[in-house]
């Protein structure tokens, strides 16, 4: 998934952007360490009438489309903020060449060196879209703005409706450079297939705030769609696919439950487990290259979950916060000694993560998705299902999540196909580690066969 942030490397959130020409438009990547390793950034920023805006990545901790603001640049010198929260931190930097742009990150305190450099950027995208229409669509008091794209020739399968990952995402559900919608819209519809694709709430044309939208409000963006094609007089439609890419499967999926208008559901690398158990997986996986007594660790990682349950049920959060606090006072104080010393005050540290926890936790959607299961959905499925994994996936691993929507199809009766692509990270581009910090110097395409096996389910089912 666009993975949420999840670990202690959170208080250290950097941010740092940059594009080029000695113009700072462009796509970048860059790392700060961190205690546990590099935390890797992201930043996509455009050239506006007024000077620059642009959004910050964070791949892993799932931080997508984080805004920058402000934006400066004198001459080669650049300045780039970035707020969350109570969190304000400052990239401040110098182009060393057309590609490098280097300097300090601060964040109220002390500042750590960063360094950013410029992507290379290999797409699929066709230089000849099909047939696409730009549409809004009305949900109650919010607004839907997506494209249509439709074959040239005859139509040969259901009209297909994509929704993204976590994080707010655009129509394309572009990531690092790579429009992953856009791609497979255009692919479908030379193959007959019509699609639709849509930004998130309060990305590009769609209105509202996705950050206080919960798991029900992003199903029913979905069956507004629907229920728009299928009243439409130009643009009518009487069967639907769902195609749900990491959480946007937990909303594919609700939806394919739901509405017997549904004749297909896809999930792309979907998610099995609630979120809170995720959660747990990626702290784990982000400890696992410190030498932190495993015992401090799980102590930590349980004290999270019980802050998480606290706050999803409103059972005394106080005394969950109090409990996290002395668990990650306990982690702190037992890092190596190098990293223990570059913590100016533990206790101030604990709390400003503490508090940064039961921000992330309280928001609206997370909180919605928190032990939300997505199973207990997919046993109730009724349309045939195609679900596709990669096989170098980091953030939706097999292991974790294969067996557990097997079960649940099987248990609801429907026909499904699962279909791994061995050398294919998240995003199913083809990939060394599959790694988000691979995501950037990746081509922009998706491994060979992944869209022809798309194409041809949906036309056999």
């Amino acid at each position: 998934m666009k993975l949420f942030l999840a670990t202690f490397l959170l208080m250290l959130m950097s941010t740092s952007q940059i594009f080029s020409q000695n113009s700072l438009q462009g796509i970048w990547e860059g790392g700060i360490t961190v205690p546990g390793g590099q935390l890797k950034i992201i930043f996509k920023i455009d050239k506006t009438s007024d000077g620059y805006s642009g959004t910050l990545d964070i791949p892993q901790q799932g931080a997508i489309g984080l805004n920058l603001d402000p934006i400066s640049q004198t001459g080669d010198s650049v300045s780039l903020t970035f707020s969350v929260g109570q969190i304000t931190g400052l990239f401040t930097g110098n182009f060393d060449s057309y590609t490098q742009i280097s300097g300090n990150y601060s964040q109220g305190g002390p500042s750590t060196p960063f360094s950013v450099k410029r992507t290379s950027e290999t797409t699929q995208e066709p230089e000849k879209p099909a047939n696409e229409t730009d549409l809004i669509i009305q949900n109650g008091n919010i607004k839907i703005g997506g494209t249509l794209t439709m074959p040239n020739g005859e139509i040969k399968a259901p009209l297909l409706i994509m929704s993204s990952g976590s994080g707010a995402q655009d129509r394309n559900s572009e990531i690092f450079g790579f429009k992953i919608f856009s791609i497979i819209s255009q692919y479908l519809a030379e193959r007959g297939i019509p699609s639709f694709r849509y930004d998130d709430r309060g990305v590009g044309s769609s209105t509202g705030n996705f950050g206080n939208t919960t798991i029900d409000d992003l199903a029913s963006d979905v069956e507004a769609v629907i229920q728009y094609f299928l009243n439409s007089e130009t643009n009518n439609f009487q069967t639907f696919a769902v195609l749900g890419h990491s959480q946007g499967g937990i909303v594919a999926g609700k939806v394919a439950a739901e509405n017997e208008g549904v004749h297909q559901l896809i999930l792309m690398g979907s998610t099995a487990p609630s979120l809170s158990e995720i959660l747990r997986y990626q702290v784990e996986f982000a400890y696992s290259a410190s030498t932190i007594d495993q015992s401090l660790v799980e102590k930590e990682i349980d004290a999270r979950e019980e802050l998480m349950r606290a706050i999803t049920y409103g059972n005394d959060i106080e005394s969950a916060k109090e409990s996290y606090i002395h668990a990650y006072t306990d982690v702190l104080n037992n890092l190596p000694e190098a990293q223990k010393n570059s913590i100016t005050n533990i206790t101030s540290t604990v709390n400003t993560q503490t508090e940064q926890l039961i921000q992330i936790y309280s928001a609206p959607q997370t909180k919605s998705l928190l032990f939300y299961v997505p199973t207990n959905d997919l046993e109730k499925i009724t349309a045939p299902t195609l679900v596709l994994f990669g096989g170098k996936d980091t953030q939706v691993t097999i292991a974790q999540n294969q067996d557990k929507i097997r079960d649940a199809l099987v248990k609801s009766g429907t026909d499904f196909q699962f279909k791994v692509f061995d050398n294919a990270n998240h995003l199913f581009q083809n990939a060394e580690t599959g790694l988000a910090n691979e995501y950037p110097f990746l081509d922009k395409k998706f491994v060979e066969g992944f869209l022809d096996h798309i194409a041809e389910w949906m036309l056999s089912n």
